[in-house]
């Protein structure tokens, strides 16, 4: 027997890049947290891997088949589970981002470049960080945003420190 799953959309904005509106399969929404699920197709699992590759976070040749997602109303950041084809987590990935809203029954989101990988291993990487020295250097975010991704990400790293990241928001 298969279930119908409920479709959301989320509408993530990237400055200077615009929106990409991603399709997931919705899991739960407490008011808290807004949780999803994406099994990739095919192709998608090859790109996003070749991408965790790309930057040192995931070894070749391992894939990613699964996210579970989970976008917060009241963070200002998200944390995104990655498994590979076996169903073992590969790491957790975090967007420094705006608190998720949710206008007219859709969903969005505004992220703001920094972005935090935790291995499955529990090592840390800090990534993006020249993109945003760029963004604040072309004046795209305002004072106030500069200081909320540097103290989100700052936070975040001293919640893994503490052994409370990510299963604080997560479990």
């Amino acid at each position: 027997m298969t279930y119908a799953m409920t479709q959301v959309h989320i509408h993530y904005h990237r400055i200077l890049e615009g929106t990409t509106i991603y399709i997931e399969d919705l899991a739960a929404d407490d008011g808290r947290c807004l949780q999803t699920f994406v099994d990739l197709p095919q192709h998608h699992r090859h790109s996003i891997s070749a991408e965790l590759w790309a930057l040192g976070v995931l070894p070749p040749p391992q894939m990613v088949a699964t996210i579970r997602k989970f976008y917060f109303y009241h963070e200002p950041f998200d944390v995104l589970a990655f498994y590979d084809t076996e169903g073992r987590l590969t790491g957790y990935y975090s967007d420094v981002a705006l608190p998720l809203t949710r206008p007219n029954g859709e969903y969005h989101i505004t992220d703001l470049f920094l972005d935090l990988w935790l291995t499955a291993e529990g090592a840390v990487h800090a990534l993006d960080w020249d993109e945003f020295e760029a963004a604040c250097a072309a004046g795209v975010l305002s004072p106030d945003l500069q200081d909320l991704a540097r103290q989100t990400l700052q936070r975040l790293l001293a919640e893994i420190n503490a052994g409370v990241y990510p299963s604080r928001y997560i479990d």
